[in-house]
């Protein structure tokens, strides 16, 4: 059954690449940045290459500043990096972190006209040089990327730059998030994590969920108006995942709102079939679900979610 409003929503689209991912998304929808992490959480500075400098100096100094205090903070270096305009500080955050060898190390990259702040640290028995080492990987395979380019080589996208890596040898976490002028209480987000650990698995959560509640006459009574609208496995490019459609009352006033979520587990430490995980809420207000009553229907709601998760891939690299 086509849906009108959401068909609308799709007729014209933009590719939006995460990580080793690119889905497609309605062209009018806001992509908000979520995390990205390779090997370390990456703070994107957009169009600021140029205060990389001043951020390195202002972080030393405020090292240096805790020199006397009792934390005993001590700079240890503020080198130039591997690449143009870029630099590594390192230093002791306190006098413990020096006893015990926890050195912190942190890059500023540029690729202009943007710059990345990577944090790192000597955790993990990694030597000072093991870490530097991988800066310079960073640093040298880092490039600058337009939102709209989707590259055709391995590697990973943040949201102004891109890695280009196949070694599968960092961790890996990234996500975004979407909102939608047309739909503005609806909300969609999607993550990744290579090196996710597996636990329980969707469905033995969910009916782990369902039978605790059920001893609960409070829980009981509220789980009975909770309305199943799809459940079970979902192919998707890497293989089945698990879903769950759900519409939700709007506590004690008339309305509804929708809480649709899937995983898939992948395959742990493989850059080529990571797990991830998708949501979409309704009823969105504040960024909380559930706040106001859902501007979609069921079926709406179905509809932007298929065309959604339909369009999530792997990037096809050359």
């Amino acid at each position: 059954m086509t849906q009108p409003r959401i068909d609308k929503m799709f007729e014209k689209t933009k590719s939006v690449c995460f990580g080793r991912f690119v889905m497609d998304v309605p062209m009018a929808a806001q992509v908000v940045p979520g995390p990205q992490a390779f090997g370390s959480r990456i703070e994107s500075l957009q169009n600021d290459a140029k205060g990389l400098t001043r951020r390195a100096r202002a972080k030393r100094e405020e090292v240096h500043s805790k020199t006397q205090t009792i934390d005993r903070a001590e700079v240890v270096s503020l080198n130039e990096g591997p690449t143009a305009g870029s630099w590594i500080l390192r230093y002791w955050d306190d006098e413990i972190s020096k006893k015990v060898g926890l050195q912190d190390i942190v890059g500023y990259f540029a690729a202009q006209p943007h710059g990345f702040i990577y944090p790192s640290a000597t955790r993990n028995h990694k030597t000072p040089e093991q870490v530097l080492d991988s800066l310079t990987y960073i640093a040298t395979h880092l490039r600058a990327r337009d939102p709209a380019e989707v590259p055709q080589e391995p590697g990973v996208c943040l949201d102004v730059g891109f890695i280009a890596d196949d070694t599968g040898k960092f961790q890996e976490i990234f996500g975004i998030g979407l909102r939608f002028p047309e739909l503005p209480d609806a909300s969609f987000s999607i993550s990744t994590n290579k090196d996710a650990q597996q636990g329980d698995s969707f469905e033995a959560r969910r009916s782990e969920a369902r039978r605790a509640a059920l001893m609960v006459p409070e829980l009981a009574t509220a789980f009975a108006k909770i309305k199943t609208l799809r459940e079970g496995k979902r192919k998707v490019q890497q293989g089945d995942g698990s879903e769950a459609l759900f519409r939700r009352p709007l506590g004690d006033t008339p309305g509804h709102w929708h809480e649709f979520q899937f995983e898939y587990a992948g395959k742990r430490f493989d850059h080529r079939n990571p797990s991830w995980d998708a949501a979409l809420f309704t009823g969105v207000e504040r960024d909380q679900a559930g706040s106001v009553a859902s501007g979609l229907s069921d079926d709406e709601a179905i509809a932007l979610w298929d065309r959604l998760m339909a369009s999530v891939r792997l990037r096809v690299v050359k």
